[in-house]
């Protein structure tokens, strides 16, 4: 359950943590738009478009990236509803389109190198589960979620990694929050970095879904020490 506050409320919260160090601010910042779009909640979503727009936090492609990916993980509902409320606060200012020839075959080939790069070690295994599973699904992770989205330019590979981390935990998919912290490492990130950016979910979300968050990560720490 998320903890509903007032659009100046969310902002006067998440400005205080883009103070705090362990994390950059403008990937807290995209943490914080994706992860808020994911639960629907838009006046989140207004507050932290607000606050990087005016700051100079994020640039309009950021904003537009990271709330884009969130059909990923949150459906379609998601993305279109946070991308309209970026577009309604840019009307005519917007800038942020990219457009990418529809590839399959690159897709592919740098879905594959990216998913590599996040599961490392237990690549080969969680394809073969997939195939298990659904052989459709195993292709359309790779094309489709890593390949046509997650390679996309506009951001790092690292910070969509963390993009994803913050809304499963918002979202309170263990199974996935569990794997894509590990591969928030994997791609780099540090211990602090994925720690702190859960600081967004205790303002989102109640406090049993950061208490959810927080033991998935202790759980990835123990898993890698």
């Amino acid at each position: 359950m998320e903890i509903l506050k007032s659009k100046i409320e969310y902002k006067v919260l998440l400005e205080k943590q883009l103070n705090e160090v362990d994390l950059s601010p403008s990937d807290r910042l995209l943490c914080f738009v994706s992860t808020a779009a994911s639960i629907n909640n838009m006046d989140a979503v207004a507050a932290a478009i607000e606050l990087g727009i005016e700051k100079s936090i994020s640039s309009q492609i950021e904003l537009y990236e990271s709330l884009l990916q969130t059909y990923l993980f949150a459906g379609f509902p998601a993305a279109i509803e946070g991308l309209s409320v970026l577009y309604n606060y840019l009307q005519s200012k917007s800038n942020y389109s990219i457009t990418l020839e529809y590839d399959l075959h690159e897709f592919l080939r740098r879905g594959e190198l990216l998913c590599q790069s996040v599961y490392t070690t237990v690549y080969d295994q969680m394809r073969t589960n997939m195939r298990k599973i659904s052989p459709d699904l195993d292709q359309w992770m790779i094309i489709e979620g890593y390949g046509k989205t997650l390679s996309r330019p506009g951001l790092k590979a690292k910070t969509r990694e963390l993009i994803s981390v913050s809304s499963l935990a918002a979202l309170g998919w263990e199974k996935q929050l569990y794997s894509h912290i590990r591969g928030a490492l994997n791609l780099g990130a540090t211990v602090n970095e994925c720690r702190s950016l859960l600081d967004g979910i205790a303002i989102l979300c109640s406090k049993s879904r950061y208490t959810f968050a927080t033991n998935v990560f202790d759980k990835v720490l123990e898993g890698v020490k």
